[in-house]
């Protein structure tokens, strides 16, 4: 009370008069003194502001500074996008999308503290801004590419690590303005498709809609919507702004932040020789301990310690250097594919690019979305044939053989338009051999990863066994369209 009163007397006798008289010296030299002070104390002040500003902006502060950016930021570091800021993705430029990730950021930053936010976080992210607006100012979609032929190399998971080199030529087209052809795998960029997602992962495809030059849409539904009321399902999708066009990150979805598979990484780290393919079935025993759930990083180095006391035991003439070196590596794998504080793993989130370990191209590409006339009768699928992205792939097999891809060219028989033909042509005769010979060679035909295969009259029954046997890597060779869950829906039950 008494700080009140003596605060209303001073105001009653009111405040002091200040008079500057800039005809004394000494006034003037502490006004510029002041000033002095007031311009450096602002100009601190706004380099700062702009400092922190810029560190704000840096893929660093978004990486480090809210930790639950770890894995995303971990993955980015690694990608061939390292070089651009998140922020030209994620933000973008200008006054209006910089506060709107700042009132964001400080949810962020309160879920941080209060450690309530989604683990793993969410992907896709919804409100991305739109890939025109961001790939498209480095990436030019509207230019034709030419063909890629690109080499993969697998190993096999037998004793000797046995190398298998995949040759296929990617046809990766596009839109060519000035002659205004449009195709292979870039085709989507000219001709605007939209789909509707089942899944917030938009991994489930239940109705696609190409537009079609008069600018109507060619419908194709799942079948498991054949017996629905379809017309209303897209109407209300529509209203509740379901319906997505396709754009780069429908299919480039983990650009730069995916987390390749155990049996991808693997397989990488021996090709680079981190490695040792001297090891015997290091392949196998790498990936089946990268594949075991593990509670952390402790848990998970011990188990892969262990492979050291595996080696010893099982084959004591594995040199201890190099599997020093491999075990080293495989816990730097585990690292960058694990994330158990943020219930982050390389299968959290699916890749859509190609369709290696993930669904990816056969989520609209699988023969099962359907295209009606209007008597409900089937009229065409979204075509699951290979060809129309790439060529039937070229395997080769440890040092037997190497094959590579071959430059065809000329009419392609009616025969391999359909992508069964990888199958079906070992029915082809003597005398039509011949005719092949005329395209692809005749070197082409000794392919060991394909050709020293022998199925079992009852295959149908006993291929869990032989794919056990054989690997995936093998199978996949003629069955790369077949998904397991083509005839196990449910999922595979292991025997009791």
């Amino acid at each position: 009370m008494g700080i009140i009163k003596s605060i209303r007397e001073r105001i009653k006798k009111g405040w002091p008069t200040i008079t500057i008289d800039l005809s004394q010296r000494s006034q003037r030299v502490k006004l510029m003194v002041g000033g002095l002070g007031a311009i450096v104390v602002a100009l601190v002040l706004l380099a700062g502001g702009i400092q922190g500003y810029v560190y704000s902006e840096s893929s660093e502060f978004c990486g480090t500074v809210c930790h639950s950016m770890d894995p995303q930021y971990a993955q980015f570091e690694a990608s061939a996008h390292a070089n651009v800021e998140c922020v030209k993705c994620h933000i973008g430029p200008g006054f209006v999308p910089f506060v709107e990730a700042k009132i964001a950021g400080m949810r962020q930053v309160y879920g941080t503290l209060t450690n309530n936010f989604n683990r793993p976080i969410k992907s896709p992210i919804h409100n991305l801004r739109p890939a025109r607006e961001t790939c498209e100012t480095c990436h030019t979609p509207t230019s034709f590419r030419d063909n890629v032929i690109k080499t993969v190399s697998h190993y096999d998971n037998d004793e000797t690590n046995t190398e298998i080199k995949t040759t296929l030529i990617l046809k990766m087209g596009g839109w060519e303005e000035s002659t205004g052809i449009n195709q292979g795998i870039h085709w989507h960029i000219k001709s605007p498709v939209y789909y509707i997602a089942a899944d917030e992962q938009r991994q489930v495809i239940s109705w696609v809609g190409v537009e079609q030059p008069d600018g109507t849409l060619k419908e194709y539904f799942s079948r498991d919507m054949l017996n629905m009321n379809r017309e209303k399902f897209v109407e209300k999708a529509r209203e509740e702004d379901h319906v997505r066009q396709l754009d780069c990150i429908d299919c480039h979805n983990r650009t730069s932040h995916y987390i390749p598979s155990p049996e991808q990484a693997v397989d990488k780290s021996i090709s680079s020789e981190r490695i040792s393919k001297d090891i015997p079935f290091i392949r196998a025993k790498a990936v089946e301990v990268l594949n075991t759930s593990y509670a952390g990083q402790s848990a998970a180095n011990a188990a892969i310690d262990k492979l050291a006391e595996y080696y010893k035991t099982h084959f004591p003439e594995a040199d201890p250097a190099d599997l020093e070196a491999a075990i080293a590596e495989i816990k730097l794998i585990y690292t960058r594919a694990y994330f158990p504080e943020m219930n982050l793993t390389w299968e959290t989130n699916p890749n859509n690019l190609g369709h290696a370990a993930f669904a990816g191209c056969f989520r609209c590409h699988d023969d099962k979305h359907v295209n009606l006339d209007e008597t409900g009768n089937e009229v065409s699928t979204i075509s699951v044939k290979c060809n129309l992205c790439h060529t039937v792939p070229i395997s080769s097999r440890g040092s037997e053989l190497s094959v590579e891809a071959p430059v065809i060219t000329g009419v392609v028989p009616e025969s391999h338009s359909d992508f069964r033909w990888t199958i079906e042509h070992r029915t082809t005769t003597e005398e039509a051999t011949q005719d092949c010979y005329q395209c692809h060679g005749q070197a082409f035909c000794n392919n060991g990863a394909c050709h020293n295969l022998s199925h079992p009259e009852d295959m149908l029954f006993t291929h869990p066994e032989e794919y056990k046997k054989s690997g995936g890597q093998v199978c996949y060779t003629c069955h790369q369209d077949v998904l397991c869950s083509r005839c196990h829906p449910a999922g595979i039950v292991s025997n009791p």
